[in-house]
């Protein structure tokens, strides 16, 4: 069903080329490499295999094959270190994958556990703990991705003539269905990107390669924009979809003054939805920059004690071999998001921040991403992090990590001028960087 989907519309632009720095191929030669993958994995009793290719090319392949033999793929990422790929072999009881070299042992094979699951209409089991903490596998099943897919499809006004640089792993259910899979169906050029977060190698790349679509974080933009701005060039984007962290008015403004004429999206989803739940369309962007926009076709949101919830078609089976968490998680048919949110008389969505970074200051609940926004609106402040510390007299003292070259007095006076007091840091750091997974997303510590 879904793999069918996919062929048809590949088929749509046989000659149309997919590649990376190595290799390039067109999308005929792509399904006749997958399926001859596919077969082999078709005569294989394996159930599941992981997705561990340095190429990513190579892992597009090995999906597609995945989904042409029906097996259930597990996507894996060199980016993120050996430890955190062992976690998700472990946690998951992966005993092969699909390298760039074929198919490959990971280990030993994994016993049986007496929690089972059916795994035959899964298609894939995304990792959600990012880079630290126990990985939680999220069972997204063919009808869950076909739904997502076409709901993206319905607004995301992208088509043959483009070029998309997929800059971020598709490790990620982000990348993977909002850029890879979205692109194939509807026929772009597409070209990965290696070197993880590199703004100045993907501005480069944008404008030698002609790239006209590209998806990332507001950080990621952040930087494009001030790089872009300081060059007095206009790089060829003509479509951009922001995603994986809270946009500020800054970086709003820099994306709009460096990109005058750009189609920007900007969208919302969580790896347990396939991913995507919403979005905001380009006409809405200027007067609406902090929006993610409007629920999905296939969806209904609700927000319940604050907390963005999601019902629908989308919504992923469960929590791989985790029932209590899926049993926390999923409640009544609703997904509970985790995303502080609000909701405007129109229907839009404003995500505030996760509820389990909420710091709890004298009783006072204090979002870190409202005060990471608030001074990065100076344009002296390149990124900041806040995070709280346990501490017995008032529950957690704030702590702001800032990269800047103000000193700390200046960067104070920042906070001052900016930050009511009850969310004013305790303890303020100066810091050289702040620590970014291989998607451009922060790395929140833990009090």
């Amino acid at each position: 069903m879904l793999y069918e989907y996919i062929r048809e519309r590949m088929l749509a632009a046989p000659a149309q080329t997919i590649g990376d720095e190595e290799r390039r191929i067109s999308y005929r030669e792509l399904l006749a490499e997958a399926e001859a993958l596919g077969r082999r994995l078709k005569k294989r009793t394996d159930e599941k295999y992981g997705i561990l290719c340095r190429s990513e090319l190579n892992a597009a392949r090995a999906l597609l094959a995945c989904l042409y033999a029906e097996k259930t793929a597990v996507p894996l990422s060199f980016r993120y270190g050996e430890a955190h790929t062992r976690k998700i072999i472990e946690a998951v009881g992966l005993s092969l994958a699909l390298t760039d070299d074929g198919i490959e042992p990971l280990g030993p094979a994994f016993p049986e556990t007496p929690e089972t699951e059916d795994l035959s209409d899964v298609a894939l089991i995304m990792s959600t703990s990012g880079t630290t903490g126990t990985p939680k596998g999220a069972m997204i099943t063919e009808k869950n991705l076909l739904t997502n897919l076409r709901d993206i499809a319905g607004y995301f006004h992208i088509h043959r003539e483009d070029h998309i640089l997929i800059a971020r792993p598709v490790y990620h259910c982000a990348v993977l269905t909002g850029e890879l899979l979205i692109s194939l169906v509807k026929g772009l050029a597409i070209s990965f990107a290696s070197g993880g977060f590199n703004p100045a190698l993907l501005l480069r790349r944008i404008r030698e390669q002609n790239v006209t679509v590209l998806c990332g974080t507001p950080t990621l933009f952040y930087h494009l924009s001030s790089m872009a701005l300081r060059k007095q060039e206009t790089p060829p984007l003509r479509v951009m979809a922001v995603s994986g962290e809270c946009m500020t008015p800054l970086t709003a403004e820099k994306m709009r003054r460096a990109f005058p004429d750009a189609q920007i999206y900007s969208v919302y989803g969580l790896t347990e939805a396939s991913p995507r739940v919403s979005c905001l369309p380009p006409e809405g962007f200027d007067n609406h920059p902090l929006s993610v926009g409007f629920p999905l076709p296939s969806l209904r949101v609700r927000i319940v004690d604050g907390e963005l919830q999601v019902a629908g078609d989308s919504v992923m089976k469960g929590y791989y071999r985790n029932r209590a968490a899926t049993e926390r998680t999923v409640v009544d048919g609703w997904l509970h998001t985790g995303d502080i949110a609000e909701m405007d008389a129109q229907g839009r969505i404003f995500i505030k921040g996760r509820r389990d970074s909420l710091i709890i200051r004298s009783g006072m609940n204090v979002y870190p991403q409202e005060i990471e926004n608030a001074v990065k609106q100076d344009d002296r402040i390149a990124d900041a992090l806040a995070f709280g510390v346990r501490d017995p007299a008032v529950g957690e003292r704030i702590h702001l990590h800032v990269v800047s070259s103000l000193s700390k007095q200046e960067i104070y006076k920042v906070c001052k001028a900016r930050l009511p007091g009850f969310q004013l840091p305790d303890v303020l750091e100066r810091v050289p960087k702040i620590p970014r997974n291989a998607s451009g997303k922060v790395i929140r510590k833990k009090g």
